[in-house]
């Protein structure tokens, strides 16, 4: 059985992340425009704001990398977490619940791969990076989670819920 890639060093760690990151942001570009489209705008207004810190945690990434060379990484290096491009939005949500369940999906398998790496690493500064990471992905999981909580149920619903059944007597 083959072994796990993960980040060697500090700068494989920023690169990953970069990746990681980057990423994110489209996916919550992505599934905001599906919630406007479909004239969820409460949705759309918190996955906007998930994007916007994602992004801005790509560009503080990518201001600190500034001037480093950074290793070149392939897609196949993200299949053990399912990240990189080929963990898009393939398609448009059909719903609210679907949608938001899509983003927990993909925070947490970003969530996981920093966890992995914090708990694989002997690196204390890789280590810290990577937990600090983790804890932003458990944020955004919960707030997503939340929003999920207030989305009613359809297959929850059972037919006759509510009615009330009349004793034989």
């Amino acid at each position: 059985m083959g072994t796990r890639l993960l980040p060697r060093d500090l700068t494989e760690l920023y690169a990953h992340a970069l990746v990681v990151e980057r990423e994110a942001a489209k996916r919550f570009v992505e599934l905001e425009r599906y919630m406007r489209d479909a004239g969820m705008d409460h949705i759309a207004d918190e996955f906007q704001s998930i994007g916007k810190e994602e992004r801005e945690q790509y560009e503080l990434l990518a201001v600190g990398t500034c001037g480093r060379e950074m290793p070149k990484l392939s897609p196949w290096e993200y299949a053990p977490h399912f990240l990189g491009p080929q963990a898009g939005v393939a398609r448009a949500p059909r719903t609210v619940r679907e949608a938001l369940t899509l983003a927990i999906a993909l925070e947490r398998r970003t969530q996981n791969f920093y966890v992995d790496v914090a708990e694989h690493t002997t690196d204390d500064t890789m280590c810290a990076l990577a937990a600090d990471m983790a804890a932003d992905e458990s944020r955004h999981i919960a707030r997503l989670e939340r929003l999920l909580a207030r989305e009613p149920d359809p297959q929850a619903a059972v037919a006759g819920e509510g009615d009330v059944l009349r004793l034989k007597t």
